[in-house]
């Protein structure tokens, strides 16, 4: 499969840090304001419950999947058929604490935040 170049404005941005054009935390302040694409297992009611993420277990450490487009989800929506989209700021005040995100996972255009950076981001952008 040919990796996709990037599909919206954040992955623009995202690609811009990976290269070293863009300090990670600019990136990280429009990374948080922007929407993203959550897979669940089960059909997420209003109220929030059924929310089934995907979750990718990275050294012992599990990690909530987040997507930035559709165009990334791929195969993995096979595991979890149903998509939610959510503001990353919210996504990241409710991974529980202990887990970190892997975002885009199985593309190179991603990243990993552990526990500790999913707390440092809430504090400087929260």
């Amino acid at each position: 499969m040919t990796e996709l170049p990037p599909q919206t404005p954040i992955e623009t941005l995202l690609q811009s840090a990976m290269d070293g054009q863009l300090p990670i935390g600019l990136f990280m302040k429009a990374f948080v304001a922007s929407e993203v694409v959550l897979l669940t297992g089960s059909l997420v009611t209003p109220d929030g419950s059924g929310f089934d993420p995907l979750l990718f277990d990275k050294q012992g450490v599990l990690h909530v999947a987040v997507f930035t487009d559709m165009a990334r989800v791929g195969f993995h929506s096979q595991q979890a058929p149903h998509t939610i989209r959510m503001q990353m700021l919210e996504v990241l005040k409710r991974v529980p604490g202990g887990y970190g995100v892997v975002v885009n996972p199985g593309t190179r255009l991603g990243l990993e935040l552990s526990a500790a950076g999913i707390g440092e981001i809430l504090k400087d952008f929260g």
